[in-house]
């Protein structure tokens, strides 16, 4: 069986939702010590094979390391993929030489090794990379990360645009991240439609299954799908009080 966690930490701010939190502005300079090592030991306890990271700082003067690269090491992960979120085009390439936002980016770290690592460009929205990449776990799955847009209309044309990738891949598919689904879970109905893939939400027993805001969640976020050759055994949202948004753990094999 293979364990994947697909987490938000919101650069290991520390916040957990509460609205006053967001008016502490500082923290996105100056953010609470340590957040990542607690959530590396809360990690190691599950100890996943496959672990999907939204919202990571890569070395930035907030967090001073290549956060990445420090849970790989903490969790003795093999390999790794990070993206930027923001694409080196039109007025968007400006991000790239704004610190801190220039170190914003999505990952993917994982034991089994990666092939075919591909980086999608929506055509909508501030945050437009997809990072694609193969797993061979035995077989070989393909991993699609995207965290899509605030906006509800460059939201629909995001998921639509998703939907056409999910379809062009032959492998069996994993898609997650933080889809900003504000609209509910019929937002991404379509998708669900025309690629087959599954939402198995409904294996967790002990949760309220929402994900947002992590100290009292009212709203599902983020997702983890799976074509019909992935067999999900386990499905959990976990109870991490160190972001925003609680983390997703999936237990699988692949027929």
């Amino acid at each position: 069986m293979v364990k994947l966690v697909c987490y938000n930490i919101e650069y290991c701010e520390g916040m957990e939702g509460h609205w006053y939190q967001y008016l502490q502005f500082w923290k996105t300079f100056f953010p609470p010590k340590n957040i990542d090592k607690k959530i590396a030991k809360a990690l190691k306890e599950i100890n996943p094979d496959i672990l999907a990271l939204v919202e990571v700082d890569i070395g930035s003067f907030r967090a001073k390391k290549d956060e990445v690269r420090y849970f790989k090491k903490e969790l003795g992960l093999k390999n790794i993929i990070e993206k930027v979120k923001y694409p080196f085009k039109s007025w968007l390439k400006l991000f790239h030489y704004i610190p801190i936002l220039n170190k914003q980016a999505n990952a993917i770290l994982s034991n089994y090794k990666f092939s075919k690592v591909k980086y999608h460009l929506l055509s909508e929205g501030t945050k437009k990379v997809v990072i694609e990449a193969t797993v061979h776990c035995p077989k070989k799955t393909t991993l699609l990360l995207a965290h899509l847009a605030l906006g509800k209309k460059a939201r629909v044309q995001q998921i639509k645009e998703l939907t056409k990738i999910v379809k062009s891949i032959k492998n069996p598919v994993i898609l997650m991240g933080d889809f900003n689904t504000f609209n509910g879970i019929k937002e991404i109905n379509n998708l669900l439609k025309e690629t087959n893939l599954k939402d198995k939400i409904k294996l967790d027993k002990k949760s309220n299954r929402l994900t947002q805001p992590a100290w009292k969640p009212t709203r599902r976020l983020d997702y983890v799908l799976v074509s019909k050759e992935i067999k999900v055994k386990k499905y959990q949202v976990l109870q991490f009080p160190f972001s925003d948004h609680l983390p997703l753990f999936v237990e699988f094999s692949v027929r």
